[in-house]
């Protein structure tokens, strides 16, 4: 956000998208009457719900098929390692409605989710998989001590934008003419190139997608997201994020 901090809201999407896992609460079928929590990968959409990718045989598919009332939580650091008090980091919980997704929407979740997880593409000749998303209901922002609040879903979700209907292309421009620029934007974010750098086609970053507030590279088997100072309503306010991103790394590795 260009003034002052950001919002619950644009801070719990941030966070979500910054977190690649997150604990995924849905009502038990086997012990009724209880929640049960594990980890998942999961991807969020430009809109902001909550794409998993679950198998058919999972407790969570058959939790799903009977009661589609959910939660999933991310915290914004590995708390086991961390010095001093776990209770001041951030962390979002998003209670929702799961739904099995079909049609357009399938295949919109199945391009954004392999684009993060490239090893799904093998699971489902496994197991039969199904994409769900978690359409929110409220979300619950936690930003440390005293920042604590509820965040409705009109307010949480975005509109889609008009210019979604090119991110492909803004996609392929990056990555064919201006990689040279995201590594200097990955070294400003992050401070440092990725430690490992062995895999050929991992050697250069790389961008995923883009999304109205920010956009994820890979590089170096690692993913970041860098959000954007202002909320792109257009093609254009991509672009002049973009540029005011570029020169702004390169003035910082200038100096």
């Amino acid at each position: 956000m260009s003034s002052g901090a950001p919002s619950a809201a644009a801070a719990s999407r941030t966070l979500l998208r910054e977190t690649a896992a997150g604990v995924l609460a849905t009502q038990s079928v086997a012990v009724e009457g209880y929640p049960l929590g594990s980890l998942v990968p999961f991807v969020v959409t430009p809109e902001g719900e909550c794409v998993v990718y679950v198998s058919r045989i999972a407790q969570h598919t058959k939790n799903f098929e009977q009661d589609p009332r959910a939660s999933l939580t991310v915290v914004e650091a590995d708390l086991s390692g961390a010095d001093g008090d776990p209770q001041a980091f951030g962390r979002v919980s998003v209670l929702g409605d799961a739904r099995r997704l079909e049609g357009a929407a399938l295949d919109a979740a199945r391009e954004r989710y392999e684009l993060f997880f490239p090893e799904s593409r093998g699971h489902s000749e496994v197991h039969d998989f199904d994409y769900w998303a978690i359409e929110p209901v409220r979300v619950r922002y936690i930003g440390g001590f005293g920042e604590i609040q509820w965040v409705e879903k009109g307010a949480f979700c975005l509109p889609r934008a008009e210019w979604q209907d090119g991110e492909a292309g803004i996609v392929k421009h990056m990555n064919e003419d201006h990689r040279d620029a995201m590594a200097l934007m990955w070294v400003r974010a992050r401070g440092a190139a990725p430690a490992s750098l062995g895999a050929e086609d991992d050697a250069e970053p790389t961008m995923l997608a883009s999304d109205p507030e920010g956009f994820h590279m890979r590089w170096g088997g690692e993913v970041a997201y860098l959000p954007y100072d202002k909320h792109c309503e257009t093609a254009m306010d991509v672009r002049k994020e973009m540029v005011r991103l570029t020169k702004e790394a390169r003035a910082a590795s200038e100096g």
